[in-house]
């Protein structure tokens, strides 16, 4: 699982860039307590390639 801030450097993009990308329900996240948001790895990873692969749509 991993934290915006971890997300983000595995990405190479902003925390915020990542907070855009959490706008996207299809975005798989979990949330606990107090609003932290954990993004599992593999989920990330599956929605980024899904992503570039539909860039164009």
């Amino acid at each position: 699982m991993l934290t915006i801030a971890k997300a983000a450097k595995l990405l190479g993009i902003s925390s915020d860039d990542v907070k855009e990308l959490l706008l996207d329900p299809e975005l798989p996240r979990l949330i606990f307590n107090r609003g932290r948001v954990r993004l599992p790895r593999r989920g990330l990873l599956d929605y980024i390639k899904r992503r570039t692969q539909n860039w164009y749509d």
